[in-house]
């Protein structure tokens, strides 16, 4: 099987989508504008062959590309990009190939936004509203959810999961530069007469999604009975999210649309703990060091290390681990992102002890003084070993008490 894969090193976690089509024994050809030197080291050995054009907006060149690949490694089974800014280029490059996949209706239906609301709007779904920049508006009080899937060949609905992002502080609503999110069971999410996967399901549905993904974006306000669609995508999800719906789930979404591409289903079932990601960053100042936090989170640990290239406005440091409701996720969020000078009090988690400066230096003389003691007596251990009994050099005390004892001799 081949499949041709548009831009392969832009988003730069598109390569662990070839990576998991590699896995099955696909050959990806990549069409590019890129030199392969600047490739990401996961990209490098996944790829069977690269055909590089000046220009993606040149359609004549990357047709001819296409032409080349198939002449040299066989028909193309598919025509992918993962990316909305080529949707009508590999669109028109499946129609003049006739290579299934969506046509150039579907691409100009999905990939526009002004299209996607007008068609949301005429089947009855509640959006926000947006201010004269087209900023979304969202209500004080609601609730930001964030449903996530992915829908097979047929248009069935697979890999289901609902995430809410945490508003502990609350600075995170407004700037974003500590990103938090926790999963968490949908019917948590209803209002008194709104089902919240009932609309996610229903919006998938008048999108008609065939073999991709869909990441809804909605505001829960139980105040008011209101679920309002905030976003709409119908890209991969971030690679954070990939990386956190692996965690909360018995499948990873990367090997899932690799294995639809195949013909083979994948199931996806949700677990019942709640998975929490959360991020810090390195220009603040925290309440909690990362030893104490590691100290607290290694059991429920799954995942940590520095954020991806494309998380600089969301934290630089992140965390992926196991809580046992929604409630203690707020916590251990809060224990993470809780600032230096605040003086909130949080559950189960004392600030630390201030330290006597005058104590601390007094035991640390204490250490010192312990640490020169050990490390004399380990000398003359030493030299007890390597020369017997008579050691190599005598103290001025040693020459003493020698002193004294010939003279009692006398």
């Amino acid at each position: 099987m081949n499949v041709i894969f548009i831009s392969p090193n832009y988003p730069e976690d598109r390569w662990r989508y070839i990576h998991a089509l590699r896995g099955l024994g696909v050959n990806v050809l990549g069409i590019g504008d890129a030199a392969e030197e600047t490739f990401p080291h996961g990209l490098k050995g996944c790829l069977t062959d690269y055909y590089r054009v000046d220009d993606l907006h040149d359609y004549d060149a990357v047709y001819r590309g296409v032409a080349y690949l198939t002449y040299q490694h066989g028909r193309a089974d598919a025509i992918e990009s993962l990316n909305d800014y080529w949707a009508m280029l590999e669109a028109s490059l499946r129609r003049d190939f006739n290579v299934v996949g969506f046509d150039v209706n579907y691409a100009k239906r999905v990939f526009n936004r002004a299209r996607v609301w007008d068609t949301l709007s005429d089947a009855h779904i509640a959006l926000a509203q947006c201010d004269e920049l087209g900023c979304t508006v969202l209500p004080e009080h609601a609730r930001t959810v964030r449903c996530c899937g992915l829908a097979d060949r047929y248009g069935h609905i697979n890999g289901f999961c609902t995430y809410e992002f945490s508003d502990l502080p609350e600075f995170i609503r407004a700037r974003k530069e500590q990103l938090s999110f926790f999963s968490i069971d949908p019917g948590l999410c209803n209002t008194p007469s709104h089902n919240l996967k009932d609309i996610a399901l229903h919006t998938a549905d008048v999108m008609k999604i065939r073999g991709g993904f869909f990441t809804f974006t909605f505001a829960v306000d139980e105040e008011q009975d209101s679920i309002l669609l905030a976003d709409a995508s119908f890209l991969p999800p971030e690679e954070y999210f990939a990386d956190v719906m692996a965690c909360s789930g018995s499948s990873d979404v990367c090997h899932m649309w690799a294995a639809d591409k195949v013909g083979i289903h994948m199931d996806y079932h949700v677990t019942d703990e709640t998975t929490v990601f959360a991020t810090r960053r390195f220009d603040r100042s925290y309440r909690y060091s990362h030893d104490r936090i590691m100290s607290k989170l290694r059991p429920m640990l799954r995942r940590y290390g520095r954020c991806y290239t494309d998380m600089e406005m969301t934290g630089d440091y992140f965390y992926i681990f196991k809580a046992e409701s929604p409630a203690k996720a707020r916590e251990l969020i809060r224990f993470i992102q809780v600032d230096y000078a605040d003086s909130t009090p949080i559950a189960e988690f004392p600030p630390l002890q201030a330290v006597d400066r005058n104590q601390l230096r007094q035991s640390a003389i204490r250490e010192q003084s312990s640490y020169d003691a050990r490390r004399l007596l380990s000398r003359k251990v030493e030299e007890k070993l390597r020369f017997g009994s008579t050691p190599v050099t005598t103290s001025a005390y040693e020459k003493g008490k020698q002193q004294a004892n010939d003279i009692r001799k006398k």
